[in-house]
């Protein structure tokens, strides 16, 4: 941060106006001055402007870094006012600025004692500033989209938990016998909106039931399901009638099933309706296409990869890239010795994580270099979570490597398949040499007792 003369903390404020501290650096030290309170409008930022050109003496903002935290959507507004006018423009996150806050004895916390961290972090903290570059229409567009269906998946996904959770207690005996893929299928769904009690499954009756099966079953649902059913139907009406409440527990569960049914409808519904919206942005953004030749990369993670990375001109190298998804252990060192084998840090994009896990699992299977850096960990004994971690920290190197050639502007940018050896071959020869791989390691544990042997050099 050699180049920075001047910084500005601002403390974003979401329902009242912002408080800047600007801190100039002459012969290498910083001097905050005194808070300075403007509104969100085009006249509070002018009035920040002009303090900053008149302390400067100079109309230029080349050297003058803006650094906040990212609160709220009202960082968006500050970065596009002033990026353009030359200033460079930094996030930092709120649990650094809190330590930084106590570092220099200040416990307390107030708008102007937070403003005045901030703009400090350029010359004591410079490594933990985040660049913000230029957001272009068509990524804010995909990722403000795919942040909404992320949101819509989870709020679906816990609707559908409760709905679970209230069949585990009346349906427990045929709740326990099925997966949760097969309880939660589009099928079962509709078995339990018409049979919410198994004591409405006993007044149907079994040969009515097997007619509604036959009209209503399909996908994953077999005949053994039904006799599954028809058994556990039985034991579950019985245990419920000996406890007693059946009439207060079929009205309960008249009312709650349907109407989580319909909420868990609903949420599909607009899931779809984003999805159609995504698919539409998507257009703008041909490095999604790119990204979806990535094994274990599909249409939503290439999109999840392309919001969570790019630009990929903000990260350095391919190490800083790494490191931003998270996937990347923790340090602790004291006196000379370092620990290792720490769990990963809770820093990163918590949705980027998860995808890059997903994608791990499969990639791992389909690519040859992937299987045998994965198959090379188990050896040694690592956890399969850890194998994840490690293989997800590959994929996003990679997928930086095909943003970057982009953004180069190479032509014909495409991932490539590679065995062992290093040389191309084909996606159809790459899965069948990893599943080879994963055979050959399948028998080499059936050999040794189904244990995990360590590699060990040969003797000399």
């Amino acid at each position: 941060m050699n180049s920075i003369t001047l910084s500005v903390g601002i403390d974003l404020a979401r329902r009242s106006n912002h408080m800047a501290v600007i801190a100039t650096a002459p012969d290498g030290r910083h001097t905050p001055s005194r808070g300075f309170s403007f509104a969100h409008e085009e006249d509070g930022f002018r009035a920040l402007q002009e303090r900053i050109q008149c302390l400067r003496g100079s109309d230029s903002l080349q050297g003058v870094a803006i650094v906040m935290e990212p609160t709220s959507g009202a960082w968006r507004d500050v970065a596009a006012f002033f990026n353009p006018l030359g200033a460079s423009v930094f996030f930092v996150r709120t649990d650094v600025v809190s330590a930084v806050r106590k570092t220099q004895s200040r416990f307390a916390k107030t708008d102007r004692i937070d403003a005045a961290a901030l703009a400090s972090m350029p010359w004591t903290f410079p490594g933990r500033l985040v660049p913000v570059l230029s957001d272009e229409g068509r990524l804010r567009k995909l990722r403000e989209l795919s942040a909404q269906r992320f949101r819509l998946v989870e709020e679906c996904t816990r609707w559908k938990n409760r709905l679970l959770a209230h069949l585990e207690s009346v349906w427990r005996p045929l709740v326990i016998q099925l997966p949760q893929g097969v309880s939660l299928s589009q099928s079962l769904l509709l078995f339990w909106e018409k049979f919410p009690h198994p004591q409405d499954f006993m007044e149907y009756g079994a040969k009515r039931f097997h007619r509604w099966f036959e009209q209503h079953a399909h996908g994953s649902l077999s005949p053994n399901v039904e006799e599954t059913i028809l058994a556990c139907a039985q034991k579950a009406a019985a245990f419920r009638f000996r406890l007693g409440a059946v009439e207060t527990e079929r009205e309960i569960a008249r009312q709650l099933v349907p109407h989580t049914r319909k909420m868990t409808q609903l949420f599909e519904r607009e899931i779809a309706l984003v999805e159609t919206w995504i698919k539409e942005a998507r257009r703008d953004v041909p490095e999604c296409d790119i990204l979806d030749e990535i094994p274990g990369v599909g249409p939503v993670v290439s999109v999840s990869f392309a919001t969570a990375l790019m630009p990929i001109g903000r990260f350095a190298n391919v190490k800083k890239c790494a490191a931003y998804t998270g996937f990347v252990s923790r340090k602790k060192a004291s006196a000379g010795h370092e620990v290792k084998g720490l769990r990963i840090t809770k820093a990163g994009n918590r949705r980027l994580k998860r995808d890059l896990a997903l994608a791990a699992d499969f990639a791992m299977r389909r690519d040859p270099q992937l299987a045998a850096f994965a198959i090379r960990l188990l050896a040694a004994g690592k956890h399969y979570n850890q194998v994840r971690v490690a293989v997800g920290r590959k994929l996003a190197m990679r997928a930086y490597a095909l943003l970057k050639r982009l953004e180069r502007g190479e032509r014909d940018v495409h991932y490539e398949y590679r065995d062992l050896k290093g040389r191309a071959i084909s996606k159809q020869e790459a899965r069948a040499l990893a599943e080879a791989l994963w055979r050959d390691r399948e028998d080499q544990k059936s050999a040794s007792g189904g244990k995990n042997t360590k590699s060990r050099k040969p003797a000399a």
